[in-house]
């Protein structure tokens, strides 16, 4: 009950529910369960009858999509405190991502009937719902137009550009495999590869089984494409 309660404030700060009494939270909390998962694995999968609508506590989740060819691409990486499979959630239809722990995790879950009484009985959260689905189409047409308008070299550039902090921080290559690397860009390991040796030959970057340090901030933000 303690964690129950310990959750419900810290919920109580998260956009959704911060209109609501902390009395009402708990209710809420209480209509879901906590769940654990390891890393790699899936929380759902898409196209799956709808999982209900999760709230990750600790930990990142990795949302994907597979292409008709078995390539994952990852749409995107989440950290606490924040909703997902919400629009499975809201309209009953099948999950339209897989979702999956990138590291151990804790969500907390409510299913889909569970929270459309909720949605009744708390309408203030379906209403915040709207700015994180605006959000959300926002990021997918980030997605697309980095599909349509950059190369595999460009989106790489401004992956590492992320990773990186902007050339802050050294990349840890065990966290970020190339496997990884290439579905959050939506191409092969192999592109992935090519591109990192053409980088590390033109003194852009310096690349160890280990990590990776970015040594030329602004040429690598001029590959990308990325204004400074």
């Amino acid at each position: 009950m303690n964690e129950f309660y310990s959750l419900a404030e810290r919920l109580q700060k998260v956009k959704q529910f911060s209109e609501i009494p902390l009395t009402g939270v708990e209710q809420i909390v209480a209509s879901g369960d906590i769940r654990e998962y390891v890393k790699s694995e899936f929380i759902f999968h898409e196209g799956d009858e709808s999982a209900g609508m999760f709230v990750l506590i600790q930990g990142q989740v990795n949302l994907s999509k597979l292409s008709p060819e078995g390539k994952e691409g990852i749409l995107n990486t989440l950290e606490p405190v924040i909703m997902f499979n919400e629009v499975s959630a809201l309209d009953g239809g099948p999950n339209p991502v897989s979702a999956y722990a990138h590291m151990d995790i804790r969500v907390w879950h409510v299913g889909y009937n569970q929270f459309q009484q909720l949605l009744r009985e708390y309408p203030q959260i379906g209403i915040s719902l709207l700015g994180v689905l605006a959000r959300r189409n926002r990021l997918l047409l980030t997605h697309y137009g980095d599909l349509s308008f950059r190369t595999v070299q460009a989106r790489l550039a401004k992956h590492l550009v992320s990773l990186s902090e902007n050339g802050q921080r050294v990349i840890d290559r065990h966290e970020n495999p190339i496997h990884t690397i290439a579905a959050r860009i939506i191409t092969s390991p192999e592109a992935v590869s090519r591109t990192l040796k053409v980088f590390k030959s033109a003194g852009v970057l310096r690349v160890s089984r280990t990590e990776i340090e970015i040594l030329d901030h602004k040429h690598l933000q001029e590959l990308a494409k990325i204004d400074f």
